[in-house]
This record gives structure tokens, C-alpha cells and sequence, in this order.
């Protein structure tokens, strides 16, 4: 197998981790703050949730930037250089500003975090922003391929 083989397979099982993930927290934990859902119940299933998340989600949105790194240097540099010359490098690229995109509001989720100046509606915002990049980022995966 070669180097941009098993990047591709990295950043895939790394895009499952990072989409599920915020999928679940977006759309599915989110059904917790309704009314038949007791106060200390959501901050427990909330907590236990962020602890897992805050452990495995750094590493898998690391490797899957190191993995797509990888495969653009092992195969798309060149179209990069004019990425409006063909769809495929447009697509690219505005897949690459979508993902860095997130990355920021990754980061910036992280540092509330530590700073423990994370509301419900920064989470709330970060979630949704985030669910919208990754929808967009995989539309545009499969669009590539299209073009």
C-alpha cells in the first residue's frame, strides 16, 4: 500500500469520527435540553459525553488534517498551484477553506473550554456552524469525483 493510500484510509475512518461526532452532539445530544429531561440527568450525560469527546476528537481531527496534508502533497499539490484551472481543483479547494474553517471554530471551541468561558449559546452556535462545514465538506468529497 502506498503513502497515499493509507493517508485516504486515515483521513476517511478520521471524517467518520469528527462528522459522527458532531452529528450526535449537534442533533442527538441536543434532544437532552428538552422538558422531559431532568437538570442533573443532561449535566451527567452531558459531562460523560464532553470527557470521551474531549479525549478522542484533538487526535482525530489531527491526524485527519495530517492525513489530507499528506494527500495533497502526495497527489494535488499541482492543482492546488491554480485551483480554478479545472472543477475538481475548485472543489478542492473550497474544501480546504471549509475545513480550515472548522479547525478554527475547533480551536476556538477549545479554548472556551479551558478558559471555561463555553455558554450554551457559543456551543450551541460552534455545533451548528460546525455540522453545516462538515455537511458541506462531504458534499463537496463527493462532488469532486463528479466534476
Amino acid at each position: 500500500m502506498n503513502i497515499y493510500a493509507a493517508a485516504h484510509i486515515v483521513h476517511l475512518y478520521c471524517a467518520l469520527i469528527f462528522v459522527g461526532g458532531v452529528f450526535f452532539e449537534a442533533l442527538v445530544l441536543s434532544a437532552l435540553h428538552g422538558r422531559r429531561v431532568s437538570r442533573e440527568a443532561r449535566r451527567e450525560a452531558h459531562g460523560a459525553v464532553s470527557h470521551r469527546a474531549v479525549r478522542v476528537m484533538p487526535w482525530a481531527v489531527a491526524a485527519l488534517f495530517v492525513s489530507g496534508g499528506v494527500m495533497v502533497w502526495e497527489r494535488y499539490l499541482p492543482l492546488l498551484q491554480q485551483p480554478f484551472a479545472s472543477s475538481f481543483g475548485g472543489l478542492l479547494a473550497l474544501k480546504i477553506v471549509l475545513a480550515f474553517s472548522v479547525l478554527a471554530h475547533f480551536l476556538t471551541a477549545v479554548a472556551k473550554m479551558v478558559r471555561h468561558t463555553m455558554t450554551a449559546a457559543w456551543s450551541k452556535y460552534i455545533h451548528a456552524a460546525v455540522l453545516v462545514h462538515m455537511l458541506l465538506i462531504v458534499f463537496l468529497a463527493k462532488a469532486m469525483f463528479y466534476s
